[in-house]
């Protein structure tokens, strides 16, 4: 699988384990208390925890330089939920933000789920995250539930915003 963005010059494939670095450093990068309520990742951290993790991350790139990923994973591992994908991550290397890279990699794991034979993606994104929201509305994302303040981050309650793509209607 390979998406390339004519406007970008930006291409999406499949991770492979030699990306982890750069991968770890665009987490650390775009780390905030605003986009994640995961602690934030240390530089030098390894970034995949095994050989799934690699193959459910997909990269952008462009050239060789690593600007971005997408995880998408199995939503559980409850086989009634097998049709259902997830996006556990969605980052772009500050450097590169705005150039319409996080729209390219949800285009592109789109395509991958509906490969995989999946029927819906979900995400969760915190509710303040307005730029990331808007990203997935325009690509089609719409809430399907709110957890009021699920989480506290820097001193406040922020809440968590369930959102899903539903790939049965044709595009």
């Amino acid at each position: 699988m390979s998406r390339t963005s004519e406007e970008t010059r930006v291409q999406v494939r499949p991770a492979v384990e030699a990306d982890g670095t750069s991968l770890a450093e665009i987490d650390h990068l775009t780390w905030s208390p605003d986009v994640t309520p995961a602690p934030r990742w240390a530089v030098d951290k390894v970034f995949f925890r095994d050989a799934d993790h690699v193959r459910d991350t997909l990269v952008a790139h462009e050239d060789d330089l690593v600007v971005g990923y997408l995880q998408l994973e199995r939503s559980t591992l409850c086989p009634a939920s097998g049709h259902v994908q997830i996006i556990n991550g969605l980052a772009v290397h500050p450097d590169h933000q705005g150039r319409r890279i996080g729209r390219l990699l949800l285009t592109a794991a789109e395509a991958e789920a509906r490969r995989r034979g999946a029927r819906r993606i979900t995400l969760r994104v915190l509710g303040g995250n307005t730029s990331a929201r808007a990203l997935y509305a325009a690509c089609g994302y719409r809430i399907e539930g709110v957890l009021e303040g699920e989480f506290l981050l820097a001193g406040r309650y922020v809440d968590d915003v369930l959102m899903a793509l539903d790939l049965t209607n044709e595009t």
